[in-house]
């Protein structure tokens, strides 16, 4: 039984996002909404749901808030949010998951089916420690000192991105290298980690690598650049030129 509670102060939305999973999410489930943080966090404890659909903007407190201040860490979060490019990309920092309103039928599929097999592997500490990075990103000034999530089997682990040497596709996964911890293997792909560390310095450099500029120590007259893990990886020909910008 897949119990879901969906936290909107706009009832109508609420409401539209209970009858499209009711109908195109084919589960045996139960769903709940509440029109706000406060009478979410009173139903919490009885309910005790399984994932919360949780709308970010609301007038009395917003869904952080709910979060930091809800006693049961039980739950899955799914976000709803109108766009909102710094919480968005702190919530993709924290390896958690969102969809922008009006929600895509699509989209809502995938992101249930996400939330079903992490189930299958991560447990209460777990999803604290996710939201519990959310939270400290978000009192960030600057997403430069965001901390990035990466969740696995056997645990989460917390990265400055200046301690990310570079990520190697393999396809569906990605492999990570850091400078003072051994490689880990993550299920999701190169771009998903593209789209959010590109404006830290990050270059995709070839179809199966992206590369922390600051971790470079040169490029030799063959286009391979010589990472600071004394790592040796090729630059396509695609690529040459805005690699060499960069030197300059």
């Amino acid at each position: 039984m897949l119990k879901i509670l969906i936290v909107d102060d706009e009832a109508a939305a609420g409401n539209i996002l209970k009858v499209l999973i009711e109908k195109h999410i084919p589960l045996q489930k139960e769903i709940r909404c509440c029109n706000s943080p406060e009478e979410a966090l009173q139903l919490l404890p009885q309910f005790k749901p399984g994932l919360v659909m949780l709308d970010i903007e609301m007038p009395s407190m917003n869904g952080f808030d709910f979060l930091n201040n809800a006693a049961s860490w039980d739950f899955d979060v799914i976000f709803t949010t109108a766009f909102d490019k710094y919480a968005i990309k702190a919530i993709r920092f924290s390896a958690l998951d969102y969809l922008l309103k009006p929600v895509d039928i699509v989209d809502l599929q995938n992101a249930i089916n996400r939330h079903i097999i992490k189930k299958e592997f991560q447990g209460k500490q777990q999803q604290q420690q996710l939201v519990d990075n959310l939270l400290n990103n978000l009192q960030q000034k600057n997403t430069a000192d965001f901390k990035l999530a990466i969740s696995v089997k056997e645990g989460v682990f917390l990265f400055e991105t200046k301690d990310i040497i570079c990520l190697e596709g393999m396809n569906n996964y990605t492999r990570f290298y850091f400078t003072d911890q051994k490689p880990l293997l993550v299920a999701k792909t190169l771009k998903d980690y593209e789209e959010i560390l590109t404006e830290h310095r990050f270059i995709r450099i070839h179809k199966s690598f992206l590369v922390n500029i600051h971790h470079v120590k040169r490029m030799d007259t063959d286009h391979v650049l010589w990472l600071s893990n004394d790592v040796q990886v090729p630059v396509s020909r695609r690529k040459r030129n805005e690699v060499m910008e960069l030197f300059q």
